[in-house]
């Protein structure tokens, strides 16, 4: 009875070691389910024994740790393996060392010249340019230069260029080519007339008496194509104008029937008149 006392004391002090179940069977000569009663409450099963190198390997660890070296370095060093030192570290409440500690400014040119593709900074100075000037996409430059869009970016990012906000000319062309004609969801098979598609892409859709851009245009016509119809799509003929400014020509001119300039454009000076001069003149007198 005092030997099988003297066993329990024996397996509760190896066991709280962190000995192994495994172990402490075969020290004492019993069978795991004797073993597992003896030393209940002690550690939890299966958890695995204290290394013995620890108690010396900690200082080390936390020495070195401060002085920014690696984890690798310090498992070289001390022989333990690198997974076992993270936890010892996480024990410690050790935080992860920054690469800014360790890496040398010479590992730094020794990095940028074996990985840049542009150690003398030529392509950088083009996509900057690109960029700024000629307003093109990340994406676009990076096809032009054979490298990637984040490449690109933080070229930019170093030469101090901040991203664009709005949509550029270029990019609105794209949209525009995109959505352009049966292209665009409210398509309804081209039929804006010809004398008004003719004169509003001329005029950069743009009214030419208010300069409003993008509302409702008509074409006017100068001369009126119901007495001469051989003017109807004359494009010396035609003059887009808003809604608003189309009828207030022929409300000046006294109908739709009568030839006009109008009462503003003479005035304002906004638009050179391209009309021939003969029929300029029949404006005028009428």
């Amino acid at each position: 009875m005092s030997q099988d006392i003297e066993k329990v004391a024996v397996a509760r002090q190896m066991r709280g070691q962190g000995r192994l179940m495994r172990e402490i069977v075969q020290a004492l000569g019993v069978c795991l389910g004797t073993a597992s009663i003896w030393t209940r409450g002690i550690l939890p099963y299966k958890k695995p024994a204290v290394d013995p190198r620890k108690k010396e390997v900690l200082p080390i660890l936390e020495r070195m740790h401060s002085e920014g070296r690696r984890i690798s370095e310090i498992a070289a060093s001390t022989g333990v393996p690198a997974p076992t030192l993270y936890g010892w570290r996480r024990e410690l409440g050790l935080p992860r060392n920054l690469r800014s500690v360790y890496v040398t400014d010479e590992m730094r040119q020794r990095s940028r010249a074996q990985f840049s593709r542009d150690p003398d900074g030529h392509l950088r100075a083009k996509a900057a340019r690109l960029y700024l000037q000629e307003e093109k996409s990340t994406p676009a430059i990076a096809q032009a230069l054979g490298v990637t869009p984040t490449t690109v970016s933080a070229w930019l990012k170093s030469a101090g260029i901040e991203a664009r906000s709005g949509v550029t000319v270029n990019t609105r062309q794209k949209l525009r080519l995109v959505n352009l004609g049966a292209k665009c969801w409210n398509w309804k098979g081209g039929i804006t007339p010809a004398r008004v598609r003719l004169r509003i892409s001329r005029e950069d859709h743009s009214c030419r008496d208010c300069w409003q851009r993008g509302s409702t245009l008509n074409a006017h016509h100068i001369y009126p194509f119901q007495s001469h119809p051989e003017l109807k799509i004359e494009v010396t003929n035609l003059l887009t104008l808003c809604k608003r400014c189309h009828a207030a020509y022929h409300k000046a001119a006294g109908g739709p029937v009568h030839a006009v300039i109008g009462p503003f454009l003479a005035a304002k000076k906004k638009f050179e008149v391209h009309e021939l001069p003969a029929l300029y003149h029949y404006c005028i007198a009428a």
